[in-house]
Parts: C-alpha cells; structure tokens; sequence
C-alpha cells in the first residue's frame, strides 16, 4: 500500500512536472518575454542606435538589388590623395540615409529630441543609387539579412512607405525571424531547453534581435543548430550542420566548432559523422575562398602612429589595419601569439562578460553592477543545471570526459583564433594588445556547453543516478530575469534616448 502510494506520488509529480513545466511551457515563456522585448526594442531605439547597424541595413537593402556578394573597387583616399581598395554595395539612397538617424547629445548621451524626430520622419524617399563601402559587413554571407531585406521590399514596394517606416518594418521582420527561429529551437531539442532558452533571452540576444544587426538572428541559429545536434538522428545532425553552415558564412572564425558535429569521436558511425561534417564545410571553405579573392579590403581607420611593438619607424602616419605588418610582430616573438590573447583576455574580463550580457544602443547604455551579477548567476545555474538534465541516451564515462576535452578545446582555439584575427584585420599596426572583442561574440559558444557538460550519470561511480529537473523549473532563475526586462530594457531605452 505504502509503495503503491509513493509509485503512484512520484508518477503524479512526473506527470505535473511534463504538463506544467515541460517544452510547452518554456516556450510560451519564452514567446512571452521575446515578443515585447524585441517588438520594443525595435520601435523604440532611435535608427542607427545598435552596433554597426548603418552597415548591417546596407548589406539588407543591397538584396533588394540582387547583391549577394560585395564589389571591390579602387578609389582615391580623401585624407592622403593616394588609391586604396574598397569593397561595397549599391544602395537607395534615401533609405541609407535614414539608417543614420538624427539625434542630439545631451549629458554625453545620444537623445531622440522631437526636432530630430520630425528630421527623420519627413526624410524623403530617393532611388537614385549610391555606392556605399562596406569593409566589414560586404564580407558576411547574406542569409540573415534576408528577413530585413523582406520587411524593406514589403513597406518599400507594396505600400510605398517613407525610408522610416521602411527602416522599421525591416527591424520588425527580423524580430519575428528570431523569434521563429526561438520556438524551432526549444520545439526540436531533444534536451538542453534551459540553456537555450537563457542565450535567447538575454538582454543583449534580445536587443540585437530588434534591431538590424545580425548578431541576433545568428545567435538564435546556432541554437537552433545545437538543438538540432542533441536529437541524436543523422537527419537532424544534417539539418543543424546546414544552419551552422549558414551561420560560418557570416561568422567564419568559429569554424572550429563545426567539429562537434562529428562527436562522440569514439562511437560506431564516426566516419559517417565526419563526411557529413567535411560536405557541410565545403561551402564554407568555398565562400571564405570567393570573399578572400574578390571582397577582402585591408580595414580603413583615422591615421594613427604605430605602436611601441612595430619596428619600423614610428613617425609615419597609418590609415588602415595591416595584417602584414601585425604578423611580422607576432613571429618577431612567438610568444606574442599566446601573451597577447591572455594579457588582453585578462584586460577585457569584464567589459566581455557585460557586453555578453547585455549593454543596449551602441555599447553606451550600462546597467547596474548588480544586474550583470544577478544575470551571472543565472547563467552559471542553468550551466550546472545541465548536470541534472534529462538526456535520451546515455553516455558512458569515457564519452562524456571526451566530449568535454573536445568541446573545450574547439571553443578555446576558436577563442584565441578570434583575438589572433582582430589583431591582425582590426587592431592600430604595433599596439601590445588586442582591440576589437565584444562580448556578443562570445554567445556563440554558449549553445555548445549542451555537449560538453554531461549528466551526473555520466560520472564514474554515478552510473545509477536517475535524478532530472524539467526544463522549466531549471530555467526559473533566467525567465525570471527575462520577465523582469520585459519592462526594464524598454525602460533603459526611454529613459535614454527620449528624457532629458
């Protein structure tokens, strides 16, 4: 009778826990918490208020046209008189324009003042063609601009709407992809929807998403990719290494991760695993190749002196990043290669970890300590939830001490990769560190703890523990934070740009 009962209590608890706090419901909080976040932030934060966006909108409205690829071209320097390369696209003028925006500063802040509102209501439209230089953004593939670009030709060409109003529904297009892109995520996963659902909802995932910044769209891909992965099926391992893929077009950096696609290494089907890896890394390699040849201009910067480390003469004025010269410094010393991603590493620790989380507008609008802390903290739950996560199948102890060795090493040679990178293509010519990191870059890497971190069952004399946590209840600490940005992000974005 006592057993029957205690059987029948813990069915009742299993039961109550897939009802109330099972995939459905994670999904509808997050659904919650994402439509106004990123609705919000879209109509709300002033054009041009989000990192590179002036760009990322060009990349967009150049699909209007039909560019997939950048175009190179040489020009005359306005500052030297001398001939540089540079690599761009054609675009509506008066659309281009408005991405700009208009806005005062006041208190060292940029402010939406109702004369600058009327400057960018009343902007015209102007289809006359202008070639716009894109060094950056020319080079991404463009897969994640298609929702913007869809949004601009629907106000544009069907309702003939102003530059404005063609900006937001743009902006608007792409909240609704990240959020599709959300809900397919946390529908496939076979497990992990805790984490997922805390990198989509953080408050940097969410601003990016309600701009035109493609950062957002992305990070939401590669979850979607990793939820893919977890289903343990080779179709959905092809259908996650075909977003991946799509997400390396623009982020080619992280092409490491790629790997962990063919895990575990020491499983029946590896080869098989490993080929379907090396087909989706073809296109990849191919577009990284096209761009190399045909896009790829050195990074044009106001002139500068050369650091202490360049050995030539210090009193020539430089205008670009010169991957050249930055690579002679770094052989000069080999230990540079290593000593300069952890010294700058080490220097940028914080200013990493809160433009992770979330620092609004562009890179200007810094919330309390307190709040990167409690956020911290949510994040390192939902990674230690992980722990206690329900997985179908199990992995022995061997597997899993692999998967985690291989895991961490793909996401700390990509890590070093990246700082070798923006030294060479970003940073001024002979600095002792390494400019450019932000911590949005580093969201990328989060969706790939799913296969690192195992369950506790995993651990060697743990083999029989049988202990899990729907996903919801471990995700509780994170949606609790996002329910509370509902109000707070837009509330920053207020008091920010239209109070003063």
């Amino acid at each position: 009778m006592t057993g029957g009962s205690m059987a029948d209590g813990g069915a009742g608890w299993r039961g109550w826990a897939e009802r109330y706090c099972g995939k459905a419901a994670i999904m509808a909080v997050f659904l919650l918490c994402a439509l106004p976040g990123t609705i919000l932030t879209a109509l709300l934060t002033p054009p041009g208020q989000s990192p590179d966006e002036v760009t990322h909108y060009a990349r967009a409205l150049g699909l209007l046209h039909g560019v997939i690829l950048g175009v190179r071209h040489e020009d005359t320097d306005p500052l030297t008189g001398r001939p540089e390369w540079q690599t761009g696209l054609k675009v509506d003028t008066g659309d281009f324009r408005l991405a700009f925006g208009a806005v005062t500063q006041v208190d060292q802040r940029p402010v939406e003042t109702f004369d600058d509102w009327n400057t960018i209501e009343r902007s015209p439209q102007d289809p006359d063609l202008l070639y716009v230089g894109l060094p950056n953004t020319a080079t991404y593939f463009p897969a994640a601009y298609v929702p913007g670009a869809l949004g601009a030709a629907m106000a544009k060409y069907i309702f003939n709407e102003t530059p404005l109003h063609v900006f937001i529904t743009a902006r608007i297009f792409m909240a609704v992809a990240f959020m599709a892109v959300g809900l397919g995520t946390l529908y496939v996963a076979a497990y992990g929807e805790a984490l997922l659902v805390s990198v989509l909802l953080l408050p940097m995932t969410v601003f990016l998403a309600g701009t035109l910044n493609q950062d957002g769209l992305l990070i939401a891909m590669t979850c979607l990719a990793a939820s893919c992965l977890t289903r343990a099926a080779r179709g959905w391992r092809i259908a996650g290494l075909v977003v991946f893929a799509l997400v390396l077009g623009a982020k080619p950096p992280y092409i490491l991760l790629l790997g962990v696609f063919a895990l575990p290494l020491f499983a029946p089907g590896f080869w098989r695993r490993l080929t379907d890896m090396a087909l989706a890394l073809l296109p990849v390699l191919g577009w990284i190749g096209l761009i190399s040849l045909l896009v790829v201009v050195p990074y044009g910067k106001a002139q500068y002196f050369p650091g202490p480390l360049y050995a030539g003469n210090h009193a020539v004025l430089m205008d670009h990043a010169n991957a050249g010269a930055q690579l002679h410094i770094l052989m000069e010393r080999p230990r540079r290669f290593l000593a300069l991603p952890y010294y700058s590493l080490m220097r940028d620790s914080y200013s990493n970890f809160i433009t992770m989380i979330g620092v609004l507008g562009p890179l200007q609008i810094v919330m309390p300590h307190g709040y990167y802390a409690i956020w911290g903290v949510c994040l390192a739950l939902t990674l230690l939830g992980l722990l206690v996560t329900r997985r179908p199948y199990d992995v022995p102890p061997g597997m899993a001490l692999v998967n985690f060795i291989a895991v961490g090493a793909a996401v700390g040679v990509t890590l070093w990769g990246l700082y070798i990178i923006f030294y060479l293509d970003w940073t001024n010519v002979g600095l002792p560190d390494i400019d450019g990191i932000q911590g949005r870059y580093l969201l990328i890497f989060l969706p790939f703890a799913l296969f690192a971190i195992p369950h506790l069952q995993s651990f060697p004399g743990l083999r029989h523990v049988r202990f899990a946590l729907p996903p919801l209840l471990l995700a509780l600490p994170s949606l609790g934070m996002a329910v509370f940005d509902i109000g707070y992000i837009p509330l920053k974005l207020v008091l920010n740009y239209y109070l003063h």
